[in-house]
Parts: structure tokens; sequence; C-alpha cells
């Protein structure tokens, strides 16, 4: 489907004679030729003085009849345009843009209301168990964790009714806690860490208890290098993480709580069809026209079948088949 829109006009050969009070247009110095492919239907608009006049009947090419007599004063040699619109829209809709409905303020896509799918976007990393998920604030209890990383999300409870894909939160990973003084081995550079879930290459952010362990700076990311299911090493950066080269450990720090916590997960929601009661129609309905962003020609492609409109359709058009 193409759109009609108020920018798509174009000129007509000729100039034309109006009167105040007649409906008929008549041909003025220059000849005009109306009966000619590509020049003006009927039903096409006639801009007279950027005034819409709807086409009735074309007589000749030199005159033809308008839907409704002029308005404006009598006059000649005026230039014309013509503007496509659907034929049976009323001379009123003219100075309209024609694509998807806008119930409201907000545009929507048309059956967009229900969250379909939660896509992990950042697996994140160090969930020993799955996190809360939340998606525009309905809680939702659907994360799978795998090696300490969030690696799918399915819909849970109420997800409807949305003009937007909502955002989806995903709680952080607990922070894991070691013994500054008992958990480090200086001269392997090893962190005693039960239990942590984590692979090759992961990164965490250290925090220090007391007296931070030497070589490593608190409120600082490493990278994880995976000794064994209970011990790991830190890297300053991935590379070293997967070449195991791991920043050096000189002194053990406070033994008090220290804690190493891994990146967030993060995760996108994608909207399908559904019954929100604040969606658009699809199909060609009329728009207003717009100011700033939106002056002007705006396009779309639609692609629609329906036999009817249900719903609210106050401010919908149903068009012939």
């Amino acid at each position: 489907m193409s759109l009609w829109g108020n920018a798509d006009s174009a000129a007509i050969t000729g100039n034309v004679d109006v009167t105040n009070g007649s409906a008929t247009v008549g041909e003025g110095s220059v000849n005009t030729a109306f009966l000619t492919a590509g020049q003006i239907d009927v039903g096409d608009l006639m801009m007279i003085v950027d005034v819409p006049y709807r086409v009735k009947s074309i007589e000749s090419a030199a005159s033809l009849t308008l839907t409704a007599n002029y308005a404006g004063s009598t006059d000649t040699n005026l230039t014309v345009l013509k503007r496509e619109t659907p034929r049976n829209l009323t001379v009123a809709d003219s100075d309209a843009i024609f694509g998807v409905s806008v119930t409201g303020a907000v545009e929507h896509t048309g059956g967009a209301d229900n969250v379909v799918s939660i896509a992990v976007d950042n697996a994140g990393t160090g969930y020993p168990s799955a996190p809360t998920v939340t998606v525009a604030g309905n809680t939702t209890s659907v994360a799978t964790v795998s090696s300490g990383k969030v690696t799918a999300l399915s819909v849970a409870g109420t997800n409807t009714s949305h003009s937007t894909a909502p955002a989806v939160t995903i709680a952080a990973p607990a922070a894991k806690t070691f013994n500054g003084t008992s958990a480090v081995t200086v001269g392997t550079d090893v962190i005693a860490l039960t239990g942590h879930l984590m692979e090759t290459g992961d990164a965490v952010t250290y925090t220090e208890g007391a007296t931070a362990v030497a070589g490593l700076t608190t409120a600082t990311t490493y990278y994880v290098i995976v000794v064994d299911a209970n011990s790991i090493k830190l890297a300053s950066n991935v590379d070293n993480a997967n070449s195991g080269i791991a920043v050096d450990l000189t002194v053990v720090g406070s033994n008090d709580n220290h804690s190493l916590t891994g990146v967030t997960a993060t995760a996108v929601a994608t909207l399908g069809s559904g019954s929100g009661s604040n969606v658009g129609h699809p199909g060609w309905v009329k728009r207003t026209v717009g100011t700033g962003g939106r002056a002007g020609r705006i396009q779309y492609e639609t692609l629609v079948a329906m036999s009817s409109i249900t719903g609210d359709t106050a401010d919908d058009t149903e068009f012939p088949e």
C-alpha cells in the first residue's frame, strides 16, 4: 500500500478561471488538459488558492465541475494543484495524513500490548540461583541460571496492555564474600571461594574489607581465572584471564569479609498481538497533521486484511475493500 498525505500534490497543466458561488472551473489563458491521463481524475482534490475542492465530473479538457461551489473570490488564470486522497473521504478530511491509528498521544504497533517473550541481552556473572525478574513492576520468577549466568527468561505474571515494550529489571547477583586472611594464598595468588559458579573471563567487582588485599583495588573490575570449583585467581583484563596471567597478590588483607560481585544481567521484552485497550487498529485511518518533527509527509507501509472494525470505532474510518 502507498500512503496519501497532505504533501502529495502536483501541478496541473494550464491555468483556470473560477467564479464565486459556481462549481464550474474553466480554462484560463493557458490551455488545460483535464481529460489527459495523469492530469486530474474524478474524486481528486483540486487545490484552488490552497483550499481543497473535490472534482465531481470532468466535462472536457477545458471544463470540470466541483462537488461544492467555489467560495473564494472570482479570479482568472490561477495555477492550481491536484491532490490524490482516498476517494471515499470528505473534503474536510483532505488536510490529513492517513496511516496507523493513534489512540491518545501515544503511537502503537497494531496489536502490540502483550509481552510475548523476554530475551537475555547480557547473561551477567556470579548468579548462584535464579534472580528475581520484574517487567514494568510486575514480579516475574522466570529466570534460568547455568554456570552463574542467566541463560533464559520466560513470561509469567500480568504483562498485558503495554503501549510500548516495558523495561525488564533483573536483580543483581549476590556478593561472594571471603576472609582476606585465611582465603588468600599469596604465593599462588589463589582466592578460596567455595562454590563460586564462575567461568574464566567472567567480570567481577572487588570490594575490600578493612584493609585491601595487596595487589587489588577496591571498587575495581577484575576477571576470573578458574582454578577449580572452589578457588579462583583474578586478572586485570579479560585477555590476561584467558591467558592465565593473574594479578600478583603480595599481602593478604584483613580477616573480615572482602567481596566479589558479578555483573547484573539485562534483558529486553518483546510485544506481540493482544487485546489491550490502548492499541491502535492497523489499517488506513485518519491522522491529523503534526508539527515540528511530524510536519509534512509521514510514510507507512501497512499490510492489513479486515472485514470490519470492532471496539472503540468513534475515531476510526472503515474503508471499502
